[in-house]
């Protein structure tokens, strides 16, 4: 493989490429805008509030608990995993009488996190929280405890703490209804989930889950492949049994390259349900719901770009058997359809990982900068492919000449193309290179152009060349592969020392090895049509020969001049533009 490499003076242009000026005037362009819009939008709030005045200054809480996300991860960090129910009491909003005997009451609340029901994710980051209705502007709604058919709000309110400044605790009411609701939970008779749930939290804990929990954690990814592979196998249990009777091949679903996204994704659901039914710590959850949703989002991106491919591939085949063209675009487009998906499915994990996407954005702006001085050429390699692309210039399978090679396009890539060239060599073009030069594309012509010239012997007398006119003309009229009506034989020269014959015709074909057989064809039945005339193809001019020698058959000479003199007297043996004045 080697890039070919052409000298200026092939190209048509200026003083500097036009399409890496513009390239770069784009790029830089939307990497400005990019960056600006990020800036402007992290600036401005989404509605226009009357100012307010500013919060002091306030200290940082060692324990977190500026937003209602970090109360929550708080609670469940000393709560569940580190047992420090002093530390997890902190959390709550305490009287007097509740500060006395923390511990049981941590030990009740951690209990009652197997009843939570709720999403810390889509709690706020930020201090100020947003209002609820029905809740005053300094209280949240964190989930709630469900037990049996009694639920309590989880309710968290924010306070001034002397120390610590404005932080969020879970309110009185809450932890006031925490005894009953610890109560009611012991008294009633345990669903088998709750049956499953206490026996996975006993034994050992290792990392802030027991043992048995991460046995029931990998037990369910090896249930959910296996139920996944069971349903498949019912689900195309029917058609499998149809095209058996019907004896053809059978192609479900399962067996396309969609098959395997498909089983992921459900795959993905069902773990997510075994691991809900383990009832792992909170914050665990927190974390594990992030990874569970990046998978899954990530198993969405690789089915709908099989489905795409799937859509591109059909559309291709058609193109080709309607003869359409412009399979090339859709390629490109396949190949940026899927850069793009790639790219929103990496910024949504990021998002689902808690990063900050428009912060991110922004960066991408301020450094997009030096990429588009970087990448110059290669954007501008990616904008020459898409201008050759959009005026459907070449097409893969076209026969072609690029500076002074021939070959056939096996490839339009977003940086180059790649020829065959006819020694099998594999010769790779810049795209933008390409767009700013001129080749020439054999592939969309219809048919090719026979343009021979030949030369007949001075010798040869007015009458011979008539017939040899008349003869090729037939030739080629008669010819099932010779366009009629376009094709001609003509008296181009009289040189002193020949007749000098042009012949123009077109071949009905593309097809460059069935365009040298027709030629040869066509030159093989001139030779004949001059040798039956008796004259001969001239020698030449370096060539002397003397004038008295038998080069010439002086029987078929005579006989083919009174031929044509007979034809010529019955007005029957004429061309186009022919004059008799002056030859009788």
């Amino acid at each position: 493989m080697r890039e070919m490499v052409f000298p200026r003076k092939q190209r048509r242009g200026v003083s500097q490429p036009l399409i890496s000026f513009c390239a770069l005037r784009i790029v830089l362009s939307v990497f400005l805008l990019i960056g600006l819009s990020a800036q402007s939008l992290a600036q401005i709030p989404a509605s226009a509030p009357p100012p307010a005045k500013a919060e002091p200054a306030t200290i940082a809480d060692p324990l977190g608990r500026e937003t209602p996300r970090g109360t929550m991860m708080g609670l469940a960090k000393y709560g569940e995993e580190r047992r420090d129910y002093a530390a997890a009491a902190r959390y709550m909003q305490l009287d007097s009488r509740q500060r006395a005997d923390p511990v049981q009451l941590g030990k009740e609340l951690l209990a009652l996190h197997t009843k939570f029901e709720g999403n810390i994710e889509l709690l706020s980051n930020e201090p100020s929280s947003w209002v609820e209705a029905g809740l005053p502007s300094d209280h949240v709604r964190a989930g709630v405890y469900k037990v049996g058919s009694t639920t309590v709000d989880v309710i968290l309110v924010r306070v001034d703490d002397p120390q610590s400044g404005k932080i969020w605790l879970l309110s009185k009411e809450t932890v006031a209804k925490i005894p009953g609701l610890y109560a009611q939970m012991e008294a009633e008779k345990p669903a088998l989930k709750d049956r499953i749930t206490a026996w996975t939290l006993g034994g050992v804990q290792l990392l802030g889950m027991s043992f048995r929990q991460w046995l029931g954690w990998l037990l369910s990814i090896l249930v959910s492949w296996l139920v996944v592979w069971l349903l498949a196998l019912l689900l195309s249990m029917p058609r499998r049994i149809w095209c058996r009777l019907r004896k053809v091949p059978c192609i479900t679903i399962w067996d396309t390259p969609l098959g395997l996204p498909l089983r992921c994704i459900i795959a993905i659901l069902l773990h997510t349900f075994f691991v809900y039914l383990l009832q792992p710590p909170l914050r665990y959850r927190v974390f594990y719901v992030r990874f569970i949703a990046a998978l899954l989002v990530a198993s969405v991106a690789w089915l709908v770009s099989n489905i795409t491919d799937q859509g591109f591939k059909h559309a291709v085949k058609r193109t080709q058997a309607h003869r359409r063209g412009g399979e090339s675009i859709l390629i490109v487009v396949q190949r940026l359809t899927r850069v793009a998906m790639f790219i929103v499915a990496f910024v949504a994990a990021l998002a689902l990982f808690g990063l900050n996407v428009g912060t991110a954005l922004a960066g991408f702006g301020i450094g997009g900068l030096a990429i588009a001085f970087a990448a110059q050429k290669t954007l501008e390699n990616l904008l020459g492919g898409v201008s050759l692309l959009m005026d459907k210039a070449l097409h893969i399978g076209n026969f072609c000449k690029i500076g002074n090679q021939f070959g056939t396009v096996e490839d339009i890539g977003l940086r180059s193309i790649k020829l065959r060239t006819l020694d099998q060599s594999l010769l790779v073009v810049p795209n933008g290179l390409l767009s700013q030069m001129q080749f020439e594309n054999f592939g969309p012509r219809k048919k090719c152009l026979l343009n021979q010239h030949f030369s007949l012997r001075i010798e040869t007398e007015a009458e011979q060349l008539r017939l040899v006119l008349d003869r090729v003309q037939s030739m080629l009229d008669q010819q099932p592969m010779i366009e009629t009506g376009t094709s001609r034989i003509r008296v181009a020269n009289f040189a002193g020392a020949s007749f000098d014959l042009e012949l123009w015709a077109y071949v009905k074909t593309n097809n460059w090895a069935e365009f040298t057989a027709i030629r040869q064809d066509v030159i093989l039945k001139i030779a004949e049509i001059v040798e039956a005339a008796g004259t001969r193809l001239a020698a030449p001019t370096q060539l002397t020969y003397l004038s008295g020698d038998a080069v010439i058959d002086a029987g078929k000479e005579n006989a083919t001049v009174r031929h044509v003199i007979e034809l010529r007297a019955d007005n029957s043996f004429r061309f186009p533009g022919e004059s008799r004045t002056g030859t009788e």
